[in-house]
C-alpha cells in the first residue's frame, strides 16, 4: 500500500468541466486542493466553475511544470469518427503526458474505463484486473479499443495511474440518459431488469482520482461502489432519494437492444454491460490505494434530481 493522506495538491485537469471531471474538480476544492482547469473557451459551464475557487486556464504548457497531478479525462463517445477517438483518447493524453514529462516528475492519472474489457471471455465474476497489463483483452468498440491504445501508451510512462470506471452516475451530467433515468422515477416509472453490474457515482470516482494522485507507484485499477447494481435496484434507490413510489413496472430484456447495438458506441456498450453481467472487482484498489468505496447511492440520487430540478 504506497499512498500518503492530507496533502493539499496542485492539480491539472483536462476534460475537467465534462460530467466526471467538473464533479472531481468540486470534490478537490473543498479537500483544500488547488485545481487548474484547461478550457478551449470561457462558457456557462467554465464559469461556475470558476465561481466555485477553480483556476481556468487556455494555455497549459506553462502550467506542466508547476503541478502535482495532471488528471486526463477527455474521451470520446458521442462521435463515430475513429480519427477523433484515436486522437482524443490516444494521441492527444499521450502528447501532454510527453510535455509533462520533460519538466515535472509529478504523477498523470488516466481516466479510462471497463469498455477497455467489455467483450472480455471470462465467465468469472467479479472481474479482477488482468496480468500483466492488457493480457487477454479483446473490446469490440472504438471507445473501448482507443481506452485500451491509451492505456498501454500512458503505462511507458514513469509515474502513472489507469483508472477504469464504470458507468458513472451524480449531479451535472448532460448525457440525456441520466435525465430520462429521473424523469421516468418521478412520475413513478421503473424499468425491471435483474441482471447485475457495476457503478460508481461521482463522488466515489472523485475520491479514487484523488487517492492516485497521491499514490507513489504504477498501476491500474477498476473502481466501481461496493455492491453492483441492477435496473430495478437503481430505480428504487431513486424512487427512495426523492420520495416516490415505482406504482408502473416496465419488464426489460436485453434482446430489445440487440437490432440496434451496432448502431452507435453507447448501445453496444449497454449490451455487454446487461448481457455480460459485467461485476467488477474493486480490492486492489482497496488494497493498493487505499479506496473504500461510500455508500451514497440514495444521498447522489437526491443530487442528481436537485440537479435535474425534479426536486
Amino acid at each position: 500500500m504506497l499512498f500518503c493522506k492530507n496533502v493539499n495538491m496542485k492539480i491539472l485537469t483536462f476534460g475537467g468541466t465534462g460530467f466526471v471531471g467538473s464533479n472531481f474538480v468540486r470534490y478537490a476544492l473543498s479537500k483544500g486542493h488547488d485545481v487548474l482547469v484547461y478550457a478551449r473557451n470561457m462558457n456557462d459551464y467554465t464559469k461556475t466553475l470558476q465561481n466555485a475557487g477553480a483556476n481556468i486556464i487556455f494555455s497549459y504548457d506553462d502550467h506542466l511544470k508547476d503541478v502535482d497531478c495532471l488528471v486526463y479525462f477527455i474521451g470520446a463517445m458521442w462521435t463515430k469518427d475513429p480519427k477523433e477517438f484515436q486522437y482524443l483518447q490516444v494521441k492527444f493524453p499521450t502528447e501532454i503526458g510527453r510535455k509533462f514529462f520533460q519538466v515535472n516528475s509529478g504523477k498523470f492519472v488516466y481516466i479510462s474505463s471497463i469498455g477497455v474489457s467489455e467483450n472480455i471471455d471470462s465467465k468469472e465474476r467479479p472481474i479482477l484486473e488482468e496480468s500483466p497489463h492488457g493480457e487477454g483483452l479483446k473490446p469490440n468498440t472504438l471507445h473501448g479499443i482507443t481506452k485500451l491504445e491509451g492505456e498501454k501508451s500512458i503505462s511507458k510512462f514513469p509515474n502513472y495511474v489507469i483508472l477504469r470506471f464504470p458507468i458513472i452516475y451524480g449531479p451535472y451530467s448532460r448525457i440525456l440518459m441520466w435525465r430520462i433515468f429521473m424523469w421516468l422515477t418521478s412520475h413513478g416509472i421503473g424499468i425491471k431488469n435483474d441482471n447485475m453490474f457495476s457503478v460508481v457515482s461521482t463522488r466515489n470516482a472523485s475520491k479514487a482520482i484523488e487517492l492516485a494522485c497521491k499514490y507513489k507507484s504504477n498501476d491500474y485499477f477498476y473502481i466501481t461502489d461496493k455492491e453492483p447494481v441492477n435496473l430495478t435496484s437503481l430505480f428504487s434507490d431513486a424512487a427512495k432519494a426523492i420520495n416516490r413510489e415505482i406504482k408502473s413496472w416496465l419488464p426489460f430484456s436485453v434482446k430489445l437492444i440487440e437490432p440496434f447495438k451496432s448502431s452507435h458506441e453507447m448501445l453496444k456498450m449497454a449490451y455487454d454491460v446487461l448481457s455480460r453481467e459485467l461485476v467488477y472487482s474493486y480490492k486492489k484498489a482497496e488494497r493498493e490505494l487505499g479506496y473504500i468505496p461510500e455508500d451514497v447511492r440514495v444521498e447522489t440520487f437526491k443530487e442528481m434530481a436537485r440537479y435535474y430540478k425534479i426536486i
